[in-house]
């Protein structure tokens, strides 16, 4: 009987080489996967506006826009006045659209230069509204806004007006109530005004 010593001097068999493989393509592949999906559920990225309030002696508040990001349809945002203890004001319209839109038949937002922006393109009933804002001294609308260079966005240069008490405003606002302007996509604040 002949014995055989046999040596492994070809290094790790095919069989092996192949498995590792394999299972080093699985485990990227699932890296792969969870780090597409943080991106997938991040959503729609959020703009960033900027603000700049000053009281008039009438007693509206005039929140200018002085920065976004990134430039959105106004359709695309919603604004919230909120007291001082963080509540959303809810008598009159202290929250909402706040571009000129017909949502499920009703008429919302409280953009007052609607009528500026589109021409001959204006929805009859949306012109009404904006003229019914327009002319309120904060009693119903306590918030306004002008998209003041017509274009459709939110950007720096247009301006909200939210109504406190004056001698042309008779709105809810006071010192430290807040409008917060969200960005509908997301869901997020995108930016805050204090009126002080």
């Amino acid at each position: 009987m002949e014995h055989r010593i046999v040596k492994d001097d070809e290094g790790v068999s095919p069989v092996i080489a192949v498995i590792l493989m394999v299972a080093i393509t699985v485990v990227l592949a699932a890296v792969l996967y969870v780090w597409a999906a943080s991106f997938l559920e991040q959503g729609e990225s959020a703009p960033i506006a900027t603000f700049f309030v000053e009281e008039s002696s009438s007693g509206v508040y005039h929140v200018e826009v002085i920065k976004v990001s990134k430039q959105e349809d106004l359709a695309g945002f919603s604004y919230f006045l909120k007291d001082e203890t963080g509540s959303t004001h809810v008598g009159g319209n202290g929250f909402g659209e706040i571009a000129m839109q017909i949502v499920g038949g009703q008429e919302h937002g409280i953009d007052t230069s609607y009528s500026d922006s589109c021409d001959d393109n204006c929805d009859s009933q949306l012109e009404s509204r904006a003229s019914n804002v327009s002319a309120d001294d904060g009693t119903d609308y306590p918030v306004h806004f002008s998209d003041n260079d017509r274009d459709g966005k939110l950007s720096a240069g247009d301006q909200f007006m939210v109504y406190g008490l004056g001698n042309s405003a008779n709105g809810p606002a006071e010192d430290n109530w807040k409008l917060d302007i969200q960005f509908d996509a997301s869901g997020d604040i995108i930016g805050s005004a204090r009126m002080l």
